[in-house]
């Protein structure tokens, strides 16, 4: 994901400004923050190389660090994809009495090797 600059009214990004492709999946997720060992779950929406669009019960802040983990279909045979992400782009606030999923935008910030290729992976089938 890129910065502010391709963004429309609404808070997403314009695909013309994106590095990557996105793909649309929704795949379960965990996360945890960077400081923190406690795991919260999710799920996609989309995904790229370069980030993610992740569901989550609550409303994060931009600039926050989570690790996560991508949990594949079994047929996959991998472990999950893991890797430190930063929040690019969060909901403006949490309403009350709120049951729905929150959209927040990631950069994938770190990824070893093993994951990375696992990922490329992920994508390629996705692409068909």
């Amino acid at each position: 994901m890129t910065g502010k600059k391709g963004r429309e009214k609404s808070g997403t990004l314009t695909s013309d400004s994106r590095r990557f492709h996105r793909r649309s999946i929704e795949l379960p997720i965990l996360y945890t923050f960077t400081e923190n060992i406690n795991t919260c779950g999710g799920e996609t929406g989309d995904i790229s190389e370069g980030g993610l669009l992740v569901n989550l019960k609550e409303a994060l802040l931009v600039g926050m660090k989570l690790k996560i983990e991508i949990f594949l279909p079994d047929f996959f045979g991998f472990k999950p994809i893991k890797a430190v992400t930063q929040i690019v782009w969060a909901p403006a606030r949490q309403g009350e009495g709120w049951d729905e999923y929150l959209q927040h935008g990631l950069e994938i910030i770190e990824m070893d090797n093993k994951n990375s290729l696992k990922l490329k992976r992920l994508l390629r089938y996705i692409e068909g």
